[in-house]
């Protein structure tokens, strides 16, 4: 069963992810344009090794959200699938049992609630990269 009080602790969960991941976004993007800029006044010196992580760590971090994504998109339609089952067989003039009504209930609860719950799973690789960079250069100076 899904109450008011999770539901709100994600949409809180999100927001602030969103929020920190934005803020680190723009430390590390204000960091590697000086690492740039650098790279292109003295190539011989440039710092290779952060240039190569700038599309690296994006394309870990976003196939990771992208699995994580997929993942839950078939469990919903596969719920979805289910329900869509169910109400037909209703309207169809089958009563379902007291047993199926509550799972279409239980259900209809998970189906609203698996998008936010999805999206935070999603942000987390994004969101650990982007904050684990902003420590790391903050560190690096």
């Amino acid at each position: 069963m899904t109450s008011a009080w999770t539901e709100w602790e994600k949409f809180w969960r999100a927001g602030t992810m969103l929020s920190e991941t934005m803020t680190a976004s723009q430390a590390v993007v204000e960091h590697r344009s000086r690492t740039i800029e650098d790279a292109m006044i003295d190539p011989l010196d440039a710092d290779y090794v952060e240039l190569n992580r700038m599309v690296s760590e994006k394309a870990t971090a976003f196939s990771a959200a992208g699995a994580s994504l997929s993942r839950d998109w078939l469990a919903m339609q596969r719920e979805w699938s289910a329900q869509v089952s169910d109400m037909t067989a209703m309207m169809l003039g089958k009563v379902p049992s007291p047993q199926k009504t509550q799972a279409m209930i239980e259900r209809s609860q998970r189906l609203g609630s698996t998008p936010l719950a999805s999206g935070v799973r999603a942000m987390k690789p994004i969101h650990r990269a982007a904050t684990a960079n902003q420590r790391r250069l903050a560190r690096k100076g």
